[in-house]
């Protein structure tokens, strides 16, 4: 009976009250009452979807909102939401496969997802112990005549199914459900292989895992993955240890209507997770397969057969994809750990050159010191293996910018293509076009770049450098406000923002967007940012003040000739500029090779030192 004058409670206001009163009850039984942090992290995220706010639920809200991290917490690079959410989700799974067998409530989270689901179930009087002995076997027979009608039934039904054919796919990055989060590594690598594995068939579009990796620890429709990515099938995963083994689980799901295409899981010891690995490629690679295209057989699969090399590697790509300064530096020891373990292992010949490159750009190492170590083991890996189009790829841009000799280099950028070589290649292939006025050329390399890693920094980055060598400002803008849509706080589009805005003399835009990249990340180089900006203003002796600062040696890296000569020439000191321009090229930095399209030059162009410079790089006027 209701109360006079009440307002009749709606039902969604019911069923919310059922939900709250049903947790109370959950986080009563013995097995939730012993954790406090667990029982907060639960009520959080199911008050929050009762508010209606799931869609706000993410690692770093959890993180600041109920363990209490502190503005910077980083997800990334910090595990305790993954371990602290991956222990609910197990008690919860051990609560309903006993205790909570028959509560009329379900709270589960979907896979991929930190947003709480509720089934309502019916509860239905069970029958007597002896009545239910007595029925078993009929009830058996009759479930066995049915499971067999309706297993036929289904396969008439795929025999007689139109083949949707398969012309592109992603590797979304495999889950690791362990409690700790101590084998992200091993999730992270083999996604990161089986997107390699795959990508050796030249008939199949597969999208980078670069770009994947965005949907990392996120509850995302596959629709949405399909729409975002512009793929047709996506392949999703698991691994969790059990005991001394690892349960790796995985399927293949169409994106248009999430039609299950395959699955499968598998058993493996640490020892095993190599074969494991190829089989899943080759079970995955026969669902793919169609008329003409190659079988995995002629795949070019992991590169060692050495178990204790595989999983250095993959330790050493996790590191990779850090990338910070400490944890390219760390990559490096374990690539070159699984080098002395397997010395033709080529995946890892190639990691080990990726990161040296990689300390290069992050202004860790000197390009003259880095580059030659790196070049080696290019050679290595393509002595062992002639048709790895990654190596001749990274090998193309030695030649080029150490060589500096474009003939070869175009050479070996055009044969790494055909070899195979991914979205990386093509995009710093067009980079080198554009360094060379081929604007045209160098737009297209980075659209299939771009096509083949929509949403990775890479090629965002070298199709940026195309916009602002043929000077396309606001195009190159568009491109930088893309990447921050994308991570907000990454260093690398904030400081490019402020030298854009710099070059088009928006001295205030400028001074914002550097003074917060040296904030944020102190160095030589975000030091010379301080420069810059001081520059644009006009404040000649602030911005020497910012030089000389930047140019004192740093145990965080080496200042950069080549941008320190940038704000030399914007103060209008030209002897410096060119100084420092020499010294850049006897470095073998590659900006060396923007030499001939910098708008920065334009005051000291015509100097016949510049021009000579220019013809050493090898830029012809």
């Amino acid at each position: 009976m209701e109360t006079p004058g009440a307002t009749p409670a709606s039902s969604a206001e019911v069923r919310a009250n059922a939900i709250r009163g049903y947790l109370d009850q959950l986080l009563a039984s013995p097995l939730f009452a012993g954790s406090a942090r667990r029982a907060q992290l639960l009520r959080y995220l199911v008050e929050r979807e009762l508010a209606g706010e799931g869609e706000r639920i993410n690692e770093y809200a959890i993180g600041v909102d109920v363990f209490g991290k502190p503005d910077s917490f980083d997800p990334r690079l910090e595990s305790t939401v993954r371990a602290e959410f991956s222990r609910l989700r197990q008690k919860l799974r051990d609560y309903y496969a006993a205790d909570g067998q028959a509560d009329r409530i379900c709270i589960e989270f979907p896979r991929r997802s930190y947003v709480p689901a509720f089934t309502f179930r019916e509860r239905e009087p069970g029958p007597h112990p002896e009545t239910r002995a007595r029925r078993r076997w009929p009830v058996l027979l009759a479930a066995t005549v049915i499971v067999a009608a309706a297993a036929a039934l289904v396969a008439v039904r795929i025999l007689k199914a139109p083949r949707h054919p398969i012309n592109s796919i992603v590797v979304l990055p495999f889950e690791n459900l362990s409690p700790d989060h101590h084998d992200d590594y091993l999730a992270d690598g083999i996604t990161e292989e089986l997107t390699n594995d795959l990508a050796q068939s030249k008939d199949l579009r597969v999208v980078a895992r670069t770009s994947a990796s965005i949907f990392k620890g996120k509850a995302v429709d596959i629709r949405e993955v399909g729409r975002r990515l512009n793929v047709d099938t996506a392949i999703e995963g698991s691994i969790e240890p059990q005991g001394g083994r690892i349960r790796i689980t995985a399927q293949m799901n169409r994106t248009s209507d999430g039609y299950h295409v395959w699955s499968h899981s598998y058993d493996a010891s640490a020892e095993d997770v190599l074969a494991v690995q190829e089989e899943i490629s080759r079970s995955i690679a026969a669902a793919v397969a169609g008329p003409g295209r190659k079988t995995v057989d002629a795949y070019a699969l992991d590169s060692t057969k050495n178990p204790q090399a595989h999983d250095l590697y993959l330790q050493a790509n996790y590191q990779l994809s850090l990338d910070t300064p400490d944890s390219v530096k760390q990559a490096l020891a374990l690539f070159t750990q699984a080098t002395g373990k397997d010395p033709s292992y080529v995946n890892a010949l190639v990691g080990t050159a990726r990161s040296r490159i990689n300390l290069v750009h992050l202004t860790v190492e000197s390009p003259d010191k880095a580059f030659p170590a790196a070049r080696e083991s290019l050679e290595k890996a393509l002595q062992v293996d002639p048709s790895c189009g990654e190596a001749r790829g990274l090998l193309a841009v030695m030649i080029a910018s150490y060589d500096w000799d474009w003939p070869r280099a175009k050479q070996e950028f055009r044969r790494a293509i055909a070899d195979g070589a991914r979205a990386p290649t093509r995009a710093l292939f067009g980079a080198m076009l554009a360094m060379r006025g081929r604007f045209q050329e160098a737009h297209a390399q980075v659209r299939i770049a771009a096509d083949l890693d929509p949403l990775g920094p890479g090629p965002r980055f070298d199709e940026y450098m195309v916009d602002l060598l043929e000077r396309k400002y606001r195009e190159a803008k568009e491109v930088l406000e893309g990447m921050l849509e994308m991570n907000p706080g990454a260093l690398v589009p904030h400081y490019l923002l402020g030298e854009l805005a710099a070059a088009e003399h928006d001295c205030a835009e400028a001074d914002k967007e550097l003074e917060w990249s040296a904030r944020k990340f102190p160095s030589p180089l975000t030091k010379g940012g301080l420069a810059e900006a001081a520059a644009c203003a006009g404040q000649k002796e602030k911005a020497r003040a910012y030089l000389a600062e930047a140019a004192r040696p740093d145990k965080a890296g080496y200042a950069s000739p080549y941008e320190l000569a940038v704000i030399y020439a914007a103060i209008g000191d030209k002897e410096t500029a060119l100084t420092l321009l020499e010294k850049s090229a006897e470095g073998k930095e590659m900006q060396i090779l923007y030499l001939k399209y910098d708008a920065s030059f334009d005051g000291i162009r015509a100097d016949p030192r510049f021009i000579a410079l220019e013809k050493r790089v090898g830029l012809e006027p």
